[in-house]
Order: structure tokens, then C-alpha cells, then sequence
């Protein structure tokens, strides 16, 4: 065998014995659907129209009306002459959830029934915003209603087919919707003309009468929590550093029935924890981002190639040795 032969022979060696034990670590994504555990939605209060403002003779807040013209539990999104007229809030069971979200998307399917209050909901410009405030099952309450933060916010698209609903991708949302209670669903009122009039009905997850549809469901994709090897080798969780994995939340912005400006979320430094206001259903934990190194599973196999060299002088002797029969 000639040198260069040789040469390539214990490169081969080489490059495979490095090759040898490395195994990338891979982390892969979890998907799962949940419902809302409480919804509720708001009217502006009647008495705001008054010169005087939103008070009733007596100085309090007008009180719901006693009957409404809608099924109970039915959750409503209106928008007449450029007010909004109705707007719903969706409470989310993500409270304590620890890993990032990768991937969300919101599904409201419709009750088309006029005699529900559907109207020209074909034609409606939703959108979703965040709220950080707790979430009740109201029907129509003209109180005011939980403040939401639309500093980022998803448009909402009408689909005719299978069954007429409104959809909408979370991707804007994900890095708060852990810290948030809720989705608001309102009227986008940069889509909206002044001239619009339609009203959005769907059902609340106890709605029961004979016209409930399904209720809202949003896809929250999870990144699983990744692991390392362990000294045998074996996947092993990485530690958890005690220190959260989020920034503290933007405060709630905007009032009533009109979002307020934008508010740039506060730079936070140091290992301070994050601040994430309390909800109904628990305090949310958090976790650092974990790092994760990709290397070899078996540190021992920075040897192999020093075996390979130890042998290439005998096979290289094997290989060039005269087979020619003596005499």
C-alpha cells in the first residue's frame, strides 16, 4: 500500500472516531387545545350618552338591564355608526405553565342567528388583545370593563367554511399570553369604517340553551423542556436556576371602550424576578431560558482516535508485507 494510502486510511479513522457518540440534543413541541374557564362580555353604559357623563341620577354606574334580548351565556362583538358596542373577554387556564409557547391560534366558532343578534357578522374587523385583569362571567355588563393592553394585538379573519367562524394566528401575543389572564376580542377600529354596523355572536363554554355553538378554543404550541446527557449518558433534565424566564409584563393600557396608546414595555435588568399580576386562577411560574449545548455523550471518545493511531503502524505492516512464498 502505498503512503498516500495510508494517509487517507487514517483520516477516515479519524473523522469517524469524532464522529462517534455525538448526538445533538433535540427538543421537540407539544400541542395542545384548551377552552376558556370563563368568559364575559361588556356594552358601553347607556348613561354616557348624558351631558353629566356616565352616571345615573342617583351618582352610580347604570345598572345591567333586567332582561336582555340574548340567549344567556351567548358572548357578543359589536360596532355601529364607529362606536363599538360590545366586546368580549376570554379568561385562559395557563396559569403555572413553565415552558415558552412557540405557536398560537384562536378559533371562535359563530351563531349566525339573527334572533341571537347576529348581524352582517360576515363583515365584521376583529381583533384580539391581551388583558392582565381577572375575567368574570358577566352578560352585557355596562360596567366598566377589565382594562386591555393592544400594544400588540392579532387581526381576526371570518371563515365561511366547514361552519362559519372567526380565526386568528397568536404569534404577536406569545411573549406575554403566559402572563396574561385573557384574551379581549373587540372591534378593530383601524379596519372598521364609520358607516360599518355588525354584531358578532358565539357561545360561552356553560351556555345551554338549544343555539349554543362550541366555544372558543385556542392551539397553544409548548416547547418541550429540553434535556442533557447525564455521566451514563442517559437524558437527564436540566437544573432549573431559580430565576424566571420573562421580563416583567407591560402594564394594562387603555380604559372603557376606547384602547389607550401603546406603552413600551419596561426595560428590566438584573436577576430581579419578573412581576406578573395576579390572576383568578393562581400565580403564573416562570423559568429561565435554559441554555442548551449541543456536544458528545460520551466524553471518552476523544480516545478512540488515539487507538486508531496506535494501530495504523500494524495494519500499515500487514498490508505492504511481501506474500511472496520462500524458498
Amino acid at each position: 500500500m502505498s503512503r498516500t494510502a495510508i494517509r487517507l486510511v487514517t483520516a477516515t479513522f479519524v473523522v469517524g472516531s469524532a464522529a462517534i457518540g455525538f448526538v445533538p440534543l433535540a427538543q421537540a413541541d407539544t400541542t395542545t387545545t384548551i377552552a376558556p374557564t370563563t368568559e364575559g362580555w361588556y356594552q358601553p353604559n347607556p348613561s354616557c350618552a348624558a351631558p353629566v357623563g356616565c352616571l345615573t341620577p342617583s351618582g352610580l354606574p347604570a345598572p345591567t338591564p333586567a332582561t336582555s334580548p340574548y340567549p344567556a351565556r351567548s358572548l357578543h362583538v359589536g360596532y355601529t355608526a364607529g362606536q363599538e358596542t360590545a366586546r368580549t373577554y376570554l379568561a385562559l387556564p395557563t396559569a403555572g405553565t413553565t415552558l415558552s409557547l412557540t405557536a398560537g391560534h384562536l378559533t371562535v366558532p359563530l351563531d349566525t342567528a339573527a334572533a341571537d343578534g347576529d348581524s352582517n357578522s360576515a363583515t365584521a374587523k376583529l381583533q384580539v388583545c391581551l388583558t392582565f385583569k381577572p375575567i368574570v362571567a358577566v352578560d352585557g355588563s355596562v360596567d366598566a370593563p377589565p382594562k386591555t393592553d393592544c400594544t400588540a394585538s392579532a387581526a381576526m379573519t371570518y371563515v365561511a367554511t366547514p361552519a362559519p367562524h372567526f380565526e386568528a394566528d397568536l404569534a404577536s401575543l406569545l411573549d406575554r399570553l403566559i402572563g396574561a389572564t385573557g384574551l379581549a376580542l373587540l372591534p378593530d377600529g383601524t379596519q372598521a369604517k364609520p358607516s360599518d354596523s355588525w354584531r358578532v355572536v358565539f357561545s360561552a363554554h356553560d351556555r345551554t340553551d338549544a343555539a349554543k355553538t362550541a366555544p372558543a378554543s385556542i392551539a397553544l404550541t409548548m416547547e418541550d423542556p429540553p434535556t442533557a446527557p447525564s455521566a451514563e449518558g442517559q437524558g437527564a433534565p436540566l437544573p432549573d436556576s431559580g430565576t424566571p424566564d420573562f421580563t416583567a409584563v407591560a402594564p394594562p393600557v387603555g380604559t372603557g371602550f376606547a384602547p389607550g396608546p401603546a406603552v413600551d414595555a419596561p426595560v428590566v435588568t438584573g436577576p430581579a424576578p419578573a412581576v406578573v399580576p395576579s390572576t383568578t386562577t393562581g400565580p403564573v411560574t416562570v423559568t429561565q431560558p435554559r441554555l442548551i449545548t449541543v456536544g458528545y455523550a460520551y466524553p471518552a471518545v476523544w480516545l478512540l482516535p488515539l487507538g486508531f493511531l496506535l494501530l495504523i503502524p500494524t495494519v500499515a505492516r500487514a498490508l505492504t508485507r511481501d506474500l511472496t512464498p520462500r524458498t
